[in-house]
């Protein structure tokens, strides 16, 4: 093909066709009645056009990535600028027949053509890859990956254009370009930058190894011969525990106890090694430099049970896996969860009564009734994991004599209840030897009773609800802690499966300011020393995402349940890389917000009612300065959000809650009131929005 060559000749033509068509129409007037003779002749016919066809033909693979077909569109976009006629095919042929040529091939990305197989494998073999290889002259080539797809295709095009200018001249050249990579996977001294991961037959092991794949590929690294990443179940780790271990050769093994275990494994190689961050759907952070795996890491899962009560990240499927939740509804294949069978407030509907009172539970009438109910529940489900047997969120405990005895003897309200738990444990042990059932241990049952200890197959799950959350349950100052911290104790030492349901916000006022982020860590350390296997920090179920700090405890619980006895350091690290990603550049105000509310709060006791204008304490005399300093915090955050101001304009509601409460603005009050409920975002635990507020007074009185 010589293009200089054919232009020539179609100038040529186009000449010589117009000077034929001017001698036709010449001067002469001719006319219907006075023909003039012509001499006889041969009858002839204009020569037609011949066909030339497309100047070019790109061709690329019939199942090339996005990334390669926009390459193409953008490449005959710029060869039709050129004045080209541009034609845009792909290699797809029948079975069985025979690849047949384009007019003036050029190939873009993979395709089925013996010349873009060559330049491919030998991108493939060699040790450091190669963005690209581009060939002009003899076949048109443009062999590369997808990331450099877009810049192949425009250095081919400025070749291209040189060679159709003399194509003599040019001849034939080839154009690459090495990958510069950022990062590098090192094991145990030695450096790779290709990565080839493989798992078992186990849908669980296939997943952990896809989501491998693919956040190293979004990491920069290439798959390929280099280093290597098995990825299996090993029963001799405990359920959901995981390890790493490198070994010679480039070779990583991360084994799991369990399904989740071994996902919970490679989302950890991300983030323990690869610095790798799952703040939020939404939200990831990939980290950045060398992944350095020198030294075997494996974790025992502390907590069997992890719960996240909070919409913004318990909504997600994905999120919990990344994050180690394990209770709610997740598909098998990334590695399931443990299942209630009914999670709370049971007894009325197994028992068949009301649920404003408790019902007896020495009546073996109700107790019948009860077992055949669980029985029924685990026939029509046999995923159920755990039946929850549990008392009706009421004090009106049954009076009939039986009960009071058991009771008094026990010396707590759980006596009697207890009993009856264990004696529906013991019916269906034997027949469903994987269930547990469930009781709580809940205002009038928290305490443990005297005689009567909770069967193996019993959980028991204890209530903070009356607790004092501006203080640790283990410091030996706060009075109010006290009595809760002796009941876990107590049933530490009887009990072999202690849940704990806990309570990290305020349920009154769910947008204001709940400054308990210097409680939380502590906390989740005693429950673990104390026996404890299951969490469930009850948050903001309400809201699909928080007008306070939801999402920030939300990903600290789901951090702490996972990894009860970190650091304080390792705490807070967490908590800075959070408010850096989620707030912007401006969190640095945000986290001196969060600061001053948390030592503040610590000065009084503080329980899941409270608003703030009975924790904080400020003089009157202060109050302007107070409104002032904050305001200033929060514009400062707002002015170095970047793209992240939604997220801090949504989170300053808090303040401008606490606002309203130290200082009562009615049309603050509106605008404050219109934007929670544009957000959708719940008032308290019993209502979206207020009901008819007097906007002139503090919230508190709404």
């Amino acid at each position: 093909m010589r293009h200089k060559r054919f232009l020539w000749i179609c100038a040529a033509f186009c000449l010589l066709t117009i000077f034929c068509a001017c001698r036709r129409t010449g001067s002469i007037e001719v006319t219907p009645q006075d023909p003039v003779p012509q001499p006889a002749q041969a009858e002839t016919h204009e020569p037609e056009p011949e066909d030339k066809g497309p100047d070019c033909t790109l061709v690329r693979g019939d199942e090339s990535s996005k990334a390669v077909t926009d390459a193409a569109v953008a490449l005959r976009k710029e060869l039709e600028a050129m004045g080209l006629t541009v034609d845009l095919k792909t290699d797809w042929v029948k079975r069985g027949e025979e690849i047949k040529r384009f007019p003036h091939e050029i190939l873009v990305g993979r395709t089925n053509r013996p010349e873009s197989e060559a330049l491919f494998a030998r991108m493939d073999g060699e040790a450091d890859p190669y963005d690209y290889v581009v060939t002009v002259g003899g076949q048109m080539c443009v062999a590369c990956e997808d990331d450099a797809a877009m810049d192949a295709v425009t250095l081919f095009a400025g070749e291209y254009a040189k060679w159709l200018a003399d194509a003599d001249g040019y001849g034939e050249q080839e154009f690459s370009r090495l990958h510069e990579f950022d990062r590098r996977l090192v094991i145990g001294g030695e450096s790779y930058v290709r990565v080839s991961v493989s798992a078992g037959n186990n849908p669980t092991e296939r997943y952990a190894a896809s989501e491998l794949k693919k956040y190293l590929k979004a990491m920069g690294f290439y798959e390929g011969e280099g280093a290597e990443i098995s990825l299996s179940i090993d029963k001799s780790l405990t359920p959901d525990s995981y390890s790493i271990v490198p070994g010679e050769g480039g070779v990583i093994a991360i084994t799991g106890g369990n399904g989740r275990g071994v996902i919970y494994g490679a989302y950890a190689f991300l983030e323990r090694y690869a610095g790798a961050r799952f703040f939020m759907p939404g939200l990831e952070s990939l980290g950045a430099g060398d992944i350095r795996v020198d030294e075997p890491y494996t974790h025992e899962m502390i907590f069997e049970m992890r719960q996240s009560d909070w919409q913004c990240g318990n909504g997600d499927v994905d999120w919990c896996v990344k994050n180690c939740v394990n209770q709610r509804e997740i598909p098998s294949s990334k590695g399931g969860n443990i299942k209630y069978g009914g999670f709370v407030h049971t007894i009325a509907s197994l028992a068949g009564t009301p649920s404003n009172t408790q019902p007896c539970f020495s009546d073996p009438e109700i107790l019948d009734t009860v077992i055949a109910n669980v029985r029924a529940m685990l026939e029509r489900d046999p995923s159920i994991t755990i039946v929850s047997v549990s008392q009706n969120d009421n004090q009106n405990y049954c009076t009939c004599a039986k009960c009071r005895n058991i009771d008094a003897e026990e010396g707590s309200h759980m006596g009697s209840l207890l009993r009856f738990v264990n004696a529906v444990a013991e019916d269906i042990e034997d027949d469903y030897p994987d269930v547990l059932i469930d009781t709580l241990a809940y205002q009038h049952t928290r305490q443990a009773p005297k005689i009567t200890k909770p069967r193996y197959n019993v959980c028991i799950r204890l209530c903070s609800i009356e607790c004092c959350f501006s203080h640790p349950l283990n410091d030996p100052d706060c009075s109010v802690n006290a009595a809760f911290k002796h009941d876990i104790e107590a049933w530490n030492e009887i009990c072999d499966r202690i849940y704990v349901w806990d309570y990290v916000t305020c349920f009154s006022y769910y947008v204001e300011t709940f400054p308990n982020f210097e409680v939380l860590r502590e906390n989740m350390r005693f429950f673990a020393e104390h026996g404890v296997k299951g969490m469930y920090p009850e948050g903001n179920y309400n809201s699909p995402q928080s007008g306070e700090f939801g999402e920030l405890r939300c990903y600290l619980l789901a951090k702490l349940m996972a990894d009860p006895l970190m650091s304080d350091e390792e705490y807070h690290a967490y908590m800075d890389e959070f408010l850096a990603a989620y707030y912007g550049e401006g969190w640095t105000s945000i986290r001196e917000y969060i600061d001053w509310f948390c030592e503040c709060a610590a000065k009084k006791h503080m329980n899941i009612w409270n608003p703030m204008t009975s924790v904080l304490t400020v003089k009157r005399s202060e109050r302007n300065e107070f409104l002032d300093r904050f305001d200033a915090c929060w514009d400062k955050a707002e002015e170095l959000a970047g793209d992240r101001i939604e997220a801090v304009k949504r989170s300053r509601l808090q303040w401008e809650c606490v606002r309203l409460m130290f200082s009562p603005d009615a049309a603050r009050a509106r605008a404050f009131l219109d934007e929670i409920e544009r957000q959708n975002i719940y008032w308290n635990e019993w209502n979206p929005m207020p009901n008819n507020p007097n906007l002139s007074a503090s919230p508190t009185g709404w």
